[in-house]
This record gives C-alpha cells, structure tokens and sequence, in this order.
C-alpha cells in the first residue's frame, strides 16, 4: 500500500505525544508500505531528517512559520474551527497535498490530528483516515476547571469549537482513530471512528528490579504541556508536603523538557528538583522508588504512565492519568483522587517493597500483553482496511 501521511510536527525526536505515536507508527508501517511524508520542517537540526528518512519513500517538508501562525489567529472571529486548527494548519499543505495526488497514486491519505483536518478538505482524495489521538474537546473541557481569569473563556471556546468540529470530522473521514475509550465518549459512539492505543518501545524502556534510589518519586513528561505542568505544581505544593512529613527524606524529581517559569520555581522547595530536558527519560524512571502521574486535566492515554509501568517503576495515578489504560487499581498500580489519599500511597509504596515489586511485575506484563507498537500499528492496519472497502 501506498500511503501520504501528513503531520503538523515532524516525528522525531519522539518526545511529545503526537510526535512519538508518529515516529512508530512510521517505523513499523515502513516494514509493509511505501510511504510519503508530507510533514512541517524539523525544528531540529538535520539528525531528525536522518533519523526519519528510513521510513520513508520521499519527504517533503513544509517550511514552518511562528509569525505566519499568529497572522493566522486574525481569522479565528470569522471562523468556526478550533484555535488549534487556525494556528497550526496552513492552507499550503493542501496544495502540497493536492499536487502529491496529481503526480502520484496512493491507496490513502493519513492525517494526524486535528490541527489538519481541513488538508483533504474539498480535494477527491483516496480513502482517508485522521488519527485524532484523544478528544481536544475534553482535554479543553477538563483544562477549563484550573484556568482562571481570561484565559479560562478562551479555553471554553476552544473546547466548544473542537467537540462541534470533532463530530463534523466523523462524516469528512472514511476512518477516524483514537487512543482511548474515554476519548471517543467524549466525541461519540460513531461506527467509524475506532480506539487504538498508545504502545511502549519495550526494548528502549526495558523492566528494571534491582536497586532504586531510596525515597524517590519521579514525575516524566514534558513540562511545556499544561497538564504536566499543572500536575507538578499540584502534587509539589499540595501533595508532596504530606509526604515530607513521613519521610523526610524523600524527594521529587521533575523530569522533562521545557519547564515553564512556575514550574522552575518548584526547584526552591526542599526535597524538589526540575531536570529540565534529560538525554534518556527511562534512566531517571529506572532509578526511582515510585513513579506518579497526578494529572489534574489532559485527555488519552498518558504514555508516561506506560514507559513507567514498562520500567518496573511502581505507579501511583490519578483517574485523569489513567485514562483509558487498562489498568486495575492495586492490580497493576495504585489510583488516588485527593492529595492526602495521594501522599497515603506513595509512603506506602516507600514503604512496602513487596508491594512495590507485585505492582510493577504485574504492570509490565499488561504493558508487553497490550500496550506495544506492533500491537498498535496492527490495529491501525485493520482502519485502514476498513477505509478502503468503505472507499470500493
């Protein structure tokens, strides 16, 4: 099979959500299909294009453009689409688009997320399939509850123009896909659009029993993201105290790129440290006592909770965090929805290695059972093979 696939950020390095799920999905497609990549210019320098280049028949880049984004916002009062979309989506992908499909002959058209849906828009396109990842509409929703002031009608805006154009983009696409159950709620019981979940490079993110450091949370993720952000702050100043006061000694670890300025600030608390940007994620999850994810807003699958569970790292979640994982409460880690009840568990884990151990021996089995990327990508196969008989 033949396939453009067309993203808003270029897949590597694979540290992001929707750059990560991209970067595999391409490896692995790359095995059975031809694929080209219609993708915005690599914010990095030319390792990232190397690193790619592999999966791909051709790549063809556009030129991205941060001033041309904001002169895009201009249009947001006359339009419907989500702010999202007004901002990432240049309408010079469609020509790209369009030319790519008068040249060449594809047997289908993936598009990730979003952001790029109006790209097949009005074009007699093959069969095409978006990857939505998780519902805009109820990360917007769930963000709408920390926000204040201005900024918080803003985000109500948003979530109102993603759940209307979610549930338009089911009747523009043959396929639509999603990474969690609670996600696709959140749009619709649809007949085409289908969960499939995040995965775990199992080898990159190998288990790891053997000695940890003593009373050492960690927290992993990128800490440009509002919910990420929101969560350190929240378990730092709400949550952590609690636990400082059992065990003294313990200490928090945030790690990840692109801390903003109140994250930062969290360094000045005792116990506290902000990594900022760190080589490899998984040796700072492999060290640690315990593994959270006190997420307080967000959407889909958290796949820090995944590469947490992988490296045999205990974890403690909240619902948001857990999201659509499949995971069982106390089975294959520990769920808690207050700061107390949080700080309770994390001394316990501290606390109990057996425990500890049966929680993350319990929890790389599932992730090896249900959440790789071969697993994944196999399920995306089968949309595929659904959008094209929709398509004869």
């Amino acid at each position: 099979m033949r396939i453009l696939f067309v993203a808003s950020r270029f897949p590597h390095p694979p540290f992001q959500g929707d750059r990560l799920r991209g970067y595999h999905q391409l490896r692995l497609l790359s095995r059975r299909h031809s694929i080209v990549l219609l993708v915005s210019a690599p914010e990095r320098d030319g390792k990232s294009l190397e690193a790619v280049r592999p999966f791909c028949e051709r790549i063809q880049v556009v030129p991205a453009s941060s001033w041309r984004r904001l002169c895009r916002l201009g249009r947001a009062p006359f339009t419907s689409l989500p702010l999202q979309t007004v901002y990432f989506y240049d309408p010079c992908f469609r020509q790209k688009v369009q030319a790519l499909l008068q040249k060449r002959a594809f047997d289908l058209v993936h598009v990730q997320l979003m952001r790029m849906a109006p790209v097949v828009d009005e074009l007699a396109a093959p069969p095409k399939v978006i990857d939505l990842i998780d519902a805009l509409s109820l990360n917007m929703t769930r963000r709408v509850q920390r926000e204040r002031g201005p900024l918080a009608w803003v985000v109500a805006l948003e979530a109102q123009r993603a759940r209307l154009y979610e549930r338009a983009l089911t009747r523009q696409y043959d396929q639509l896909i999603i990474s969690s159950a609670l996600d696709k709620q959140a749009i619709g019981e649809y007949n085409n659009l289908h969960v499939i979940p995040n995965g775990v490079d199992t080898e990159a993110f190998p288990f790891a029993e053997g000695d940890r450091d003593s009373h050492t949370i960690v927290f992993a993720g990128r800490m440009g993201y509002f919910p990420n952000a929101d969560a350190a702050i929240w378990f730092a100043l709400e949550v952590f105290p609690l636990v400082r006061r059992q065990a003294p000694q313990a200490r928090f670890l945030i790690v990840g790129a692109d801390p903003s300025a109140p994250v930062r600030r969290l360094g000045r608390c005792p116990g506290v440290v902000v990594t900022g940007h760190v080589p490899r994620i998984q040796d700072w999850i492999t060290r640690a006592t315990v593994a959270v994810a006190p997420m307080q807003a967000g959407s889909g699958i958290q796949n820090k909770v995944l590469e947490a569970m992988a490296c045999g790292a205990p974890v403690i979640a909240t619902p948001y965090a857990l999201g659509g994982i499949e995971a069982n409460d106390s089975e294959h880690l520990l769920v808690a929805r207050d700061a107390e009840t949080f700080a309770g568990q994390v001394v316990r884990i501290m606390q109990d290695r057996t425990l500890a151990r049966r929680l993350a021996r319990n929890a790389r089995q599932l992730v090896e059972d249900q959440y790789t990327w071969d697993r994944s990508v196999a399920m995306l196969e089968q949309a595929y093979g659904r959008a094209m008989s929709q398509g004869n």
